[in-house]
Formats: C-alpha cells, structure tokens, sequence
C-alpha cells in the first residue's frame, strides 16, 4: 500500500458536550490485510516499532495495576476495573469505537485523553481509526503494547492468551463482528476492550456504555467467531520511579472532567506524591499532590493529561 503524507497530531483538540451511547450498527471498521503493522510500516508513518522504543522515548515502561474481581453481577473468574463508555457523540455515523477502547485503556493506566486527540493520534484519513491506524495512535500515546499472533486453535487459543493477558492486569484491544455482519468480507465490524474472563467467554466493554459476554457464536451480537484481532496493552511508557495511576471519570461537562486518582501499585504506607504532565516529554510536573491516597481532580476536557504514582519524597 502507498502510505500517504501523515500530519502532525494536533495536541489541543476542541471536545463537545458529554458523552452519550450510539447505535451498535456504528464502528464497523473493516481490517486490511497488512496487520499487525511492521516496524517499517510504522517508520513511513513517522512512528517507531513499538517494540524497540527510540533512545529518546521516555522508559521505563508503567504497568498496568493488578487486576481486580468482576463488577457485582457479573459471572467472571476475574474482571479488571476498567469502567465501560460511550463513543462521543460527536463521533461521525461510522463512530469512535477504536478512540473509545483506548481512551478506556488509558484511563486505567493514568492518562486521560479526549476521543478526538486518540483519533488525530492515528494520523487517519478517515472518519474513524482503521485496524492499521490503531497501532500508530498507540505508539504515538506512548502505549506499550503487543500483537497477539495466531498459530492455530481458534477462539480457544485466542481465549487463553487473553486470560493469561487479563491476569496479569493487562487489558486487550479486540476485534469482533457484529451478527448478522453488514460486511462479511471484512475481518472485524467493531473494536472492544476485552476486561475479563469466565465460563460464558470473554467479558468486553462494547463502546456503549455497557458490558457483554462475547464467545465465536454464530448468533445475532457481537461474536468472536473467525476473528483474531488482539493487541495486549501492557502499560504506558513514562519517568523513572513512576508507577501506574488510576483513573475514574466522576463527572464530565463540555469544558471539564472531574477524575478520581489513585495510586494502586503503590505499597501501603510507602511515601510519594501524584503528578501531572501534559505530555510524556514535560520535564516538569504542572500539578503534584503530596500522599498517594485517592485524590480528586477537575482538568480541562479538551487537554490531554497523564498522572503518575512517584516514589519518595518531592
């Protein structure tokens, strides 16, 4: 494929009104043969392999926090604590599914991105981001993240390297068909947030607000069957003695957010502080909170804002 000229992401993006659902006919995004996409590929686009980050890229990696037990009702073995939401309602009719799962996955790993800068992330030319456009939003996010590779097995091997992925605190980025499929020659119709495990399959957040079990059924609703879409999200690259934060949205209006942050990583009684950065490559903090005990913050909707857990004292 002619890779096209790629413009450079737009850090301050305007964000509109809350968030609402959108129809589940919405996010059908069809996958390209090229996936995963290579480190060549993401060189064209001006990105760098994921897997081998670039001297100047911030390290060392923060993982994610160790999971937790399902939400109340659900029949999970174990579920991590990642609230489902809802595409944007200023998403186009294709929607933001994609921009959705990310903005769900950073938010677990301490970063709070609008939906409109994850999509200008992707440096797309179209309305939402493509199977091979996701990569190049993460890597440009600072996401640390692996491709699952299929060797056979079906669902059954794609369920146990996600199991294994889930228990270990990490969530995945997952492709599914939405049945009956508008687009059967496609690889996938739709991108989910796969956040847990059990005996009904695997357990998703579906960019509506809501969670579903999903297995390789054959009936109407999202379906894993004959999809292997699957990137493992590992963490966010950030500063030395950074750990994960975690982020809840308490409340959003068109100009704010309010967010709950915690340290979970950090040990019981061990000193630090909170920090906040706008970007990976800010030296300095724009904010800091003494303790690592929950904090609430209001931000700016419309900017970009990643807190980390920092060891010792200031």
């Amino acid at each position: 494929m002619t890779q096209r000229p790629r413009a450079p992401i737009h850090v301050l993006i305007a964000l509109l009104a809350a968030i609402y659902a959108c129809g589940a006919s919405r996010c059908s995004t069809p996958v390209r043969p090229q996936m995963p996409v290579s480190s060549s590929a993401l060189a064209a686009t001006g990105a760098t392999s994921n897997h081998a980050p670039s001297a100047s890229a911030p390290t060392p990696v923060v993982g994610a926090p160790a999971p937790s037990d399902a939400a109340p009702g659900l029949d999970a073995a174990s579920a991590l604590p990642i609230p489902a939401r809802r595409q944007h309602p200023d998403s186009p009719p294709s929607g933001w599914c994609g921009e959705t799962v990310i903005q769900e996955a950073l938010l677990y790993f301490g970063v709070w991105a609008p939906q409109r800068f994850i999509h200008a992330a992707g440096r797309s030319s179209h309305p939402d981001l493509y199977s091979d456009e996701v990569p190049v939003a993460l890597q440009q996010l600072g996401v640390v993240y692996d491709f699952y590779a299929p060797k056979g097995g079906g669902f059954e091997a794609y369920k146990t390297w996600t199991r294994h992925a889930l228990e270990a605190g990490y969530p995945v980025l997952s492709g599914v068909k939405i049945l009956p499929t508008e687009h059967p020659n496609w690889g996938l119709d739709h991108f989910v947030l796969t956040v847990g495990h059990g005996d009904s399959g695997l357990l998703v957040n579906t960019t509506w607000g809501n969670r579903q079990w999903v297995s390789d059924t054959a009936t109407k609703g999202l379906s894993f069957r004959n999809v292997s879409y699957g990137i493992r999200l590992t963490g966010v690259r950030s500063r030395p003695n950074a750990r994960a934060a975690r982020l809840t949205v308490i409340s959003e209006t068109a100009t704010s957010v309010r967010l709950r942050v915690e340290c979970p990583s950090m040990p019981a009684g061990a000193r630090g502080r909170v920090e906040r950065r706008s970007l990976p490559s800010d030296k300095e903090p724009s904010w800091s909170s003494e303790g690592t005990g929950p904090v609430e913050v209001t931000i700016e909707a419309d900017r970009p804002a990643r807190f980390q857990c920092v060891s010792g004292a200031s």
